[in-house]
């Protein structure tokens, strides 16, 4: 797992159990710090109960989702399972970036040009900030999944 991937954050680690009873633990035993919502057979979105830049607060998502990762439970064998933890790139960064690139042409060709601090230090800045403030997130989010996942210690009759 690479934290400064500036693409998305994967993590993967092996749980004992098999994924279809890694699966019923999800389903009958809620996470109490993020939402877990099923998308396909043994895939889940994790989205994050409180999303800072997102605008996303107690899991209700507004026009684009907060802060979430993909989990995919893949089997082994009976008794192990491989989890994985995908997230995606942040279209908020793309569109800032855009934006960047945009009034960067714009100074270039305008006759009233852009201050320069704005294009060479304010939009750095924001870059980095939401970059870095999504990326901590993310890993917050998976680093809670991770230990709710680990608490299933393969025996389904404890953990239904």
């Amino acid at each position: 797992m690479s934290f400064f991937n500036p693409v998305s954050l994967n993590k993967q680690f092996e749980v004992r159990g098999s994924a279809g009873s890694i699966d019923n633990y999800i389903s009958r035993n809620p996470p109490g710090s993020f939402t877990a919502h099923k998308t396909a057979n043994y895939e889940y979105i994790f989205l994050s109960n409180l999303s800072l830049g997102t605008l996303l607060k107690n899991a209700r998502p507004p026009a684009i989702n907060g802060i979430q990762t993909k989990v995919i439970v893949t089997p082994v064998n009976k008794n192990a399972a491989v989890v994985t933890f995908k997230t995606k790139l942040r279209f908020e960064l793309i569109l800032t970036f855009c934006l960047w690139i945009v009034i960067a042409l714009f100074q270039l060709a305008g006759k009233q040009p852009v201050p320069v601090w704005i294009t060479a230090i304010l939009f750095p800045a924001v870059l980095v900030f939401f970059f870095l403030l999504y990326r901590v997130q993310e890993h917050v989010l998976q680093s809670k999944a991770e230990q709710y996942l680990k608490l299933y210690n393969g025996n389904p009759a404890k953990n239904s």
